[in-house]
C-alpha cells in the first residue's frame, strides 16, 4: 500500500498531442477479511475506486481543482471504466459501470425453476429495474458473481443475471438461515441500514457523460497536461488519450478509420485462415442486439457472418474467445480478448481491405509436433491426434502406417503390441510426413527395487491417482515416493493450480505452503530434503509446465523455461546423479473449442526440446493420452433448460481415472528407457 502512495504524488510526463486529452480513469480494489474463502454474507468485500470520499484532486502550477463525484470512478475491464475526459470539447465524468444497491425493498420472490433447486442452498430473484445491461457478468460485495449456467450448478453464496438481464439470481447458503422471502428483505435491509449495502457492479450499455459546472470547465482546459500531478492512492496515472491500434501482424493497416471498429480490431490477439487457398479478407461489419453480436467478414467477395451470444462471453477476465467463420472450403478463426471491448452502441459498416483487410501471413501452418521416439507400455494406445498444430478444427481420420507403408490405423490412434522398436509414418494432406519410432515395454516387477522417486507438480499430481497407479504397476519391492503431500505409499509434491513460477517465487498460493523455498525466498531442492529428513532420491519426475502457459505476464516461453532451469539447476546441484524426468504438458480432451489451448501447449512442447539439453530427460506423455476415451463424460441434467441428455465432457483438462492410469503407465515405461 505504500508504494501506491508514493507512486500517486509522482508526476506524469506526456508529449502534447493537438488531438488528444489527458485523462483520469478508475479501478477497482477488493478486499475481503478472509481471501481463502468466497464472498459471502459472512466475508464481505469492500470495493474500493479512484475518488474515494468522493472527490478527486488535481494539482496544476495554477493551483489545485476539486473535483467532486457522486461515487468513485469505478473500472470493470479495460473498455467499461469510469472516467474524468473531455468528450467533445466538454470535461466531464464519463459512466461506463453501474451500480445497483440493494435496499431490501425490491419485489424478491422464491425462485421456482427445477434445474436451480438443490438442498444446500435457497435461490431468490428479483426484477432488475429500469434500462438492465446486455452484458451479463459484474462484480458484487456480498457474493461471488456467477453466470446463468454456473448459478445453476452453484451450492454456494452467489449472485447473477437470470435468463436475461431483466431479472437478478440471489443464492445463498441454507447455513445462513435465510429460507423465505421475509428473512431475506430484512438482512438485505439491515445490511442497507448499516451502511454496508450490496453492491452489484454493471456493464453500461451506453456511456453516461455529466459535464462539469462551467468553472472547473474553464480550469481543466488550462492545464498543461505535463505539469498535471495528483493525491489519490488508487489512481494508476494520469493518461493520455491514446487511440486504439489494430495489430499489422494481422491486419492491413493500424486504423480503419472508425474508432470503434479500432476497438474491437485492437482486441483481436490472433488470427489464423484455415484455407485451401487466399482470398481476399477484411472485417466487413460489427451488428449488435439485446441478446449478442453478429461479426461479418469479407472472403474473397463472400460476405460471411458468426453470431455470438453474449452470455457466452466473459468480459471481465483477459482469456481470449475463438470466433470461427466457415467459408466452404476452410475456416478463418479470430481470437478476440474481450475485456478490451466495447460494444457498440450503433451498428459498424462500410469498410474494404485497404481498412480492415487481413493479412495473407494469417494462413496457418499445419503440422505433427511428433517427438523422435514415443514410449509405451505394451497394451497401451498412443494418440497421433495429440499432435497436430493448427488444426482447422475438422477431425477428420489420421492415417498411420508401419514401416512397409502398409496403413495400421486411419483414426490416429495406434494400438502398442510386442516388444520390438517400430518406426511409423504419419502422412499429411500437404504431402509431408513424419515419423516416430515407437518403444514398447512390458510391465516387469522389481526393475526400480530399492529406488527412490519424487513426482512434482500440479493438479495431476495432487489428485493422488498419478501415483497411486505408478505404484500399482510398478510392484517392486522397498521403491518410495517421498514427498510432503499425498496419502500413504503414494507421497508427492503435487499442488493444484501451481506453475513452475509459483515454486521458483511464491511462499503459499491456493492453501498450499512451498517446502521448497528457503530463507532467502529461493527454490532450494538440498534444503527441502534436509529440512525433511529425506536421505537420497533417484529420480525427479515433474509435471509442470500448464499453468504457466496461463499465468497473464509470467507466461513467456522464455520465462517458463526459465524457471524449469532453475528448478533443474537446483536439483543437479544437491546431486548431479538425480535423474529428471520432465513431462510434456498433456493435451485437453480433442474439440473445436480446445484447439486454441492445444496449439498453445504444442508450439511450447517444441520450445521445451530445443531448450532441455541432456541433463533433463522430457517425457512425452502428451502423446499417451487418449484425446477422447480418457476423459470424464457425465450426462447433463435434463431440465427446462436442457432437453439434451447425451454424454459431455465437463472437465477438458483433468483425465478420467482410466486417463491417470495411463499417465503412470506411460511413466512407468518411459523411465525404463532412462536406465
Amino acid at each position: 500500500m505504500k508504494k501506491l502512495i508514493l507512486a500517486s504524488f509522482i508526476a506524469a510526463v506526456f508529449s502534447v498531442n493537438a488531438y488528444a486529452s489527458f485523462y483520469v480513469e478508475g479501478v477497482i480494489n477488493a478486499s475481503r477479511p478472509n481471501p481463502a474463502y468466497n464472498i459471502n454474507p459472512y466475508n464481505v468485500s469492500t470495493i474500493y475506486g479512484v475518488g474515494e470520499g468522493n472527490n478527486f484532486k488535481i494539482l496544476t502550477p495554477q493551483g489545485d481543482i476539486q473535483i467532486d463525484l457522486d461515487y468513485p470512478l469505478y473500472r470493470l475491464n479495460k473498455a467499461y471504466a469510469d472516467a474524468i475526459k473531455c468528450v467533445d470539447g466538454k470535461w466531464g465524468v464519463e459512466r461506463n459501470v453501474g451500480i445497483k444497491i440493494f435496499d431490501g425493498s425490491e419485489d424478491w420472490s422464491l425462485y421456482e425453476k427445477a434445474a436451480f433447486k438443490n438442498n444446500n442452498t435457497t435461490i431468490f430473484k428479483c426484477s432488475f429495474g429500469d434500462n438492465p445491461p446486455r452484458i451479463l457478468n459484474g462484480v458484487s460485495t456480498h457474493f461471488d458473481v456467477h453466470t446463468f449456467d454456473t448459478q445453476k450448478k452453484n451450492i454456494y453464496d452467489g449472485i447473477s443475471f437470470g435468463e436475461n438481464s431483466s431479472e437478478i439470481l440471489m443464492r445463498i447458503m441454507n447455513v445462513r438461515n435465510i429460507k423465505d422471502v421475509d428473512t431475506l428483505k430484512n438482512y438485505i435491509k439491515s445490511q442497507y441500514d448499516n451502511k454496508t449495502p450490496i453492491k452489484l457492479l454493471y456493464f453500461l450499455d451506453k456511456p453516461i457523460f455529466n459535464e462539469f459546472e462551467e468553472s472547473i470547465q474553464k480550469k481543466l482546459s488550462s492545464v498543461d497536461p505535463n505539469s498535471v500531478r495528483y493525491i489519490d492512492k488508487y489512481c494508476q496515472g494520469i493518461k493520455n488519450d491514446i487511440m486504439p491500434k489494430a495489430d499489422t501482424k494481422f491486419f492491413v493497416s493500424e486504423n480503419s478509420g472508425n474508432k470503434n471498429m479500432d476497438v474491437f480490431l485492437s482486441a483481436v490477439k490472433n488470427v489464423k485462415i484455415f484455407t485451401s487457398k487466399y482470398e481476399r479478407v477484411f472485417v466487413n461489419g460489427i451488428y449488435t442486439d439485446n441478446n449478442g453480436i453478429k461479426f461479418e467478414i469479407n472472403y474473397g467477395g463472400d460476405l460471411i457472418s458468426e453470431y455470438i451470444s453474449l452470455s457466452d462471453i466473459n468480459f471481465i477476465n483477459d482469456k481470449e474467445t475463438e470466433i470461427s467463420f466457415d467459408t466452404g472450403n476452410g475456416v478463418i478463426k479470430m481470437y478476440v480478448d474481450f475485456s478490451c471491448f466495447k460494444i457498440p452502441v450503433e451498428n459498424i459498416t462500410g469498410f474494404d481491405y485497404e481498412k480492415t483487410g487481413i493479412r495473407r501471413e494469417c494462413m496457418a501452418e499445419r503440422e505433427l509436433v511428433i517427438p523422435p521416439k514415443i514410449y509405451a507400455l505394451e497394451g497401451t494406445s498412443i494418440d497421433f491426434n495429440n499432435s497436430r498444430l493448427n488444426n482447422d478444427g475438422n477431425q477428420n481420420s489420421m492415417i498411420i502406417k508401419d514401416s512397409n507403408y502398409n496403413i495400421v490405423s486411419t483414426d490416429g490412434r495406434l494400438k502398442v503390441e510386442g516388444e520390438e522398436n517400430k518406426k511409423y509414418y504419419v502422412p499429411l494432406a500437404n504431402g509431408d510426413v513424419y515419423d516416430t519410432e515407437v518403444i514398447c515395454y512390458k510391465a516387469k516387477e522389481n526393475i526400480f527395487k530399492d529406488k527412490t522417486i519424487m513426482f512434482l507438480g500440479d493438479s495431476l499430481i495432487n489428485q493422488d491417482l498419478y501415483t497411486k497407479f505408478f505404484t500399482q504397476i510398478a510392484k517392486n519391492e522397498n521403491m518410495t515416493l517421498i514427498g510432503t503431500r499425498g496419502q500413504e505409499g503414494n507421497a508427492h509434491e503435487g499442488r493444484g493450480g501451481w506453475s513452475a513460477y509459483d515454486y521458483c517465487n511464491e511462499k503459499n498460493k491456493y492453501g498450499f505452503s512451498n517446502p521448497f523455498m528457503n530463507e532467502k525466498g529461493e527454490f532450494d531442492f538440498g534444503y527441502y530434503m534436509k529440512n525433511n529428513n529425506f536421505e537420497s532420491v533417484d529420480y525427479v519426475i515433474v509435471n509442470l509446465g500448464i499453468n504457466d502457459i496461463n499465468i497473464k505476464g509470467h507466461n513467456s516461453h522464455d520465462e517458463i523455461l526459465y524457471n524449469f532451469s532453475k528448478i533443474v539447476k537446483s536439483i543437479k546441484d544437491y546431486n548431479s546423479d538425480i535423474k529428471i524426468v520432465w513431462n510434456t504438458p498433456i493435451m485437453l480432451f480433442g474439440t473445436e473449442s480446445t484447439d486454441t489451448a492445444k496449439n498453445e501447449r504444442l508450439e511450447f512442447i517444441k520450445d521445451m526440446y530445443a531448450h532441455f539439453s541432456e541433463e533433463v530427460y522430457i517425457s512425452p506423455i502428451y502423446m499417451n493420452i487418449d484425446s477422447f476415451n480418457d476423459f470424464k463424460f457425465v450426462m447433463a441434467p435434463v431440465d427446462e433448460f436442457n432437453q439434451d441428455s447425451s454424454m459431455k465432457v465437463n472437465d477438458t483438462t483433468h483425465p478420467n481415472n482410466f486417463g491417470y492410469e495411463t499417465l503412470a503407465k506411460a511413466t512407468y515405461a518411459f523411465l525404463q528407457s532412462v536406465d
